[in-house]
């Protein structure tokens, strides 16, 4: 029996009783691997930064494109993204976990060699659309997945990957885009998404489905290797009764919509999807390089991008390292009124710009705005609102609860950024940030009366204050 375990765990590569923490290092390198995907769609979404500015250029691969052409570039985006979303959710689990996301990484291929071999605007927006099917399986498909992988004591830490990895993609596109050719830069964006396939097709699927498949011996495989021992019956018996009570009380729309607690949790997990987008953010973060040579500083409008990028990324880790300290509410509050503030500040510049009033003096003032801006949003918005999507829904619901999040965020993100161009062009940058402002100021009072602060609180306790909140009358006890 002893000679049989030993060949057991040497199969697996594991050891019968390894040092608990020294078990963890694997899952982090599956879920590194894993959240290559983000990472390699993000970057499709930084490219407009550095790259609308060229193609709007007499010397474009192109024909010189439009400021309606450009806003499309970004919108188009978008709608692949909403389009995949709502497929993921059947997908994911007639696929697989891993599967879909291998799957995705096709069209994210596809669309780089598009635009590497593009001679009309028509190709290029084919590409955003291909690229948009990646960005949406993506989003979808991983937070999914890595919960699913991880041990209870790393899930926090290994959630927040997700905004980490999407900010570094951005930062990839800020920080090599704007020395290259587009042409090439449709190239090296490929290599993301070749080391995310060549690297997570060898690792295993998430337990959770293929216990749901039945394919219990597999599943054992799997988290076996995850944990990287093989004494696992015990956790694998656990999953299997969590898997069988999910589909015995499957969530469903009906259920979200028309039960009032659920309804209520809807209302703030979609609040907080609008408000990411009309603060702005999307518009700064594709717009970044053509707003900033708007402003003139002695930084380069590509130098002050790859700050924009450096920061938003530094501010995304300290937010995941901060939110379980100060808690959600407080951050929330402080995101929504400093990009408010930031927006004002912004659209005051653009403003006096716009009446032909000297503004030599105080250009460094819109790029520290925007800087701030960015910082105050990332800490907040950006970040927290995923802690609280996985906070306030049973577990049943959270299936559908995310892809209505999902798709909420990109139909509001597809407006802003087919509007932000068009608006700017048409009647002036003042009007499109002071808007931008107007909206994340009309998000302070819903964030003060209706986000409920879930630090440090079970799931339990979360749901029944949120369904205590929605009975006036009724006090928590």
């Amino acid at each position: 029996m002893e000679e049989e375990k030993k060949q057991k765990d040497t199969e697996l590569g594991t050891t019968e009783k390894p040092i608990p923490n020294a078990t963890y290092w694997f899952q982090y390198v599956v879920a590194v691997s894993a959240s290559l995907i983000l990472l390699s769609s993000a970057v499709a979404f930084g490219w407009n930064s550095p790259a609308i500015p060229k193609l709007r250029l007499e010397d474009s691969p192109i024909p010189p494109i439009t400021g309606g052409q450009s806003s499309w570039i970004v919108a188009l985006m978008k709608v692949g993204s909403i389009s995949a979303s709502f497929c993921a959710i059947w997908l994911m689990n007639i696929l697989g976990r891993k599967t879909l996301m291998l799957m995705a990484a096709v069209p994210l291929i596809a669309s780089w060699i598009l635009i590497g071999v593009a001679t009309s605007i028509d190709v290029v927006y084919v590409s955003r659309v291909l690229s948009g099917l990646a960005y949406g399986i993506a989003y979808s498909v991983l937070p999914m997945y890595l919960g699913e992988i991880a041990s209870d004591r790393i899930r926090g830490s290994i959630s927040t990957l997700l905004t980490v990895m999407a900010k570094s993609g951005i930062l990839y596109a800020y920080a090599i885009g704007p020395y290259v050719s587009v042409r090439l830069m449709a190239w090296l964006a490929i290599i993301p998404a070749a080391i995310f396939v060549t690297t997570f097709i060898w690792l295993p699927e998430s337990p959770y489905y293929l216990i749901g498949k039945n394919e219990q011996e597999n599943a054992r495989k799997s988290l076996a290797r995850l944990r990287r021992r093989s004494d696992v019956d015990e956790e694998l018996d656990k999953m299997t009764v969590a898997v069988k009570k999910s589909q015995e009380n499957k969530g469903t729309f009906h259920e979200l919509f028309f039960n009032k607690g659920n309804r209520m949790s809807l209302i703030i997990i979609l609040g907080l999807a609008v408000a990411q987008q009309l603060c702005g953010s999307q518009a700064v973060i594709a717009y970044s390089e053509t707003i900033f040579k708007r402003v003139g500083s002695t930084l380069g409008a590509s130098e002050s991008t790859i700050i924009l990028g450096v920061v938003q990324l530094v501010s995304s880790a300290v937010s995941s390292s901060i939110v379980d300290i100060v808690g959600r509410r407080p951050l929330l509050l402080v995101s929504v009124i400093g990009a408010g503030i930031c927006n004002t500040i912004v659209g005051l510049y653009f403003f006096l710009e716009r009446f032909e009033i000297d503004v030599t003096g105080i250009a460094w003032l819109p790029m520290t705005a925007l800087m701030i801006f960015i910082v105050t949003y990332t800490i907040g918005m950006a970040t927290v609102t995923f802690a609280i999507l996985g906070e306030i829904f049973p577990k049943n619901l959270k299936s559908v609860a995310g892809p209505a999040f999902t798709i909420t965020g990109g139909a509001f993100s597809f407006i802003v950024a087919k509007l932000f161009q068009i608006v700017s062009d048409d009647l002036g940058s003042d009007y499109t940030f002071w808007g931008f402002a107007l909206f994340t100021y009309m998000f302070v009072p819903f964030v003060w009366f209706l986000i409920p602060e879930t630090k440090g609180k079970s799931l339990d306790v979360i749901l029944e204050e949120i369904n205590l909140r929605n009975h006036k009358k009724k006090t928590i006890k």
